[in-house]
């Protein structure tokens, strides 16, 4: 029986490890750099929506894949947060419906959807959105169910183009 060297031994044994898992380490990274072109993921780290996982399907048609009601993920333009934050939050109204508001209050065709509080956790006043009438072409009205949501009841927040939607945002949990 030949006697093996064991160093020689796990020299060759390392050298074919590290090529498998390089192979797969590189199968992955192209897995999902071809995906992350369709698909992403939001963290919603506050309490203004009930879901804290969120997967986002990209789109170029961006709002004609949405509807009242669906999640939607896109970079913020405001103050407050810094520009090109994704954000999540609630479709409430799109192009052709119409915007209005007595006092804070502000609905969707008549429906509810929410009231502007007059100052931030921190105190700081909130502007409502001026903001009334139909929405226009290519634009969108965002809200969500917490009174502390900053959205689209805010000046700061107003209403969103359509080329500040990343895609459809699905609650994973």
């Amino acid at each position: 029986m030949k006697k093996v060297d064991t160093k020689e031994y796990l020299k060759n044994l390392y050298i074919v490890f590290s090529l498998r898992y390089a192979s797969i380490f590189l199968l992955l990274v192209v897995i999902f750099l071809a995906w992350s072109k369709y698909f992403g993921f939001a963290v919603n780290a506050s309490h203004s929506l009930p879901h804290t996982l969120y997967l986002i399907q990209k789109s170029r048609n961006h709002l004609a894949d949405l509807k009242q009601g669906d999640y939607v993920a896109y970079a913020w333009q405001g103050e407050f947060y810094p520009v090109g934050t994704q954000m999540v939050k609630r479709v409430a109204g799109l192009p052709g419906d119409t915007v209005s508001r007595s006092g804070r209050e502000f609905f969707v065709n008549g429906t509810a959807v929410g009231r502007a509080k007059e100052f931030s956790l921190k105190g700081a006043p909130l502007e409502a959105s001026s903001f009334e009438g139909r929405i226009p072409k290519r634009f969108m009205w965002v809200a969500a169910d917490h009174q502390d949501s900053l959205d689209s009841r805010y000046e700061m927040a107003g209403l969103i183009h359509a080329g500040q939607i990343i895609g459809k945002a699905i609650p994973i949990f």
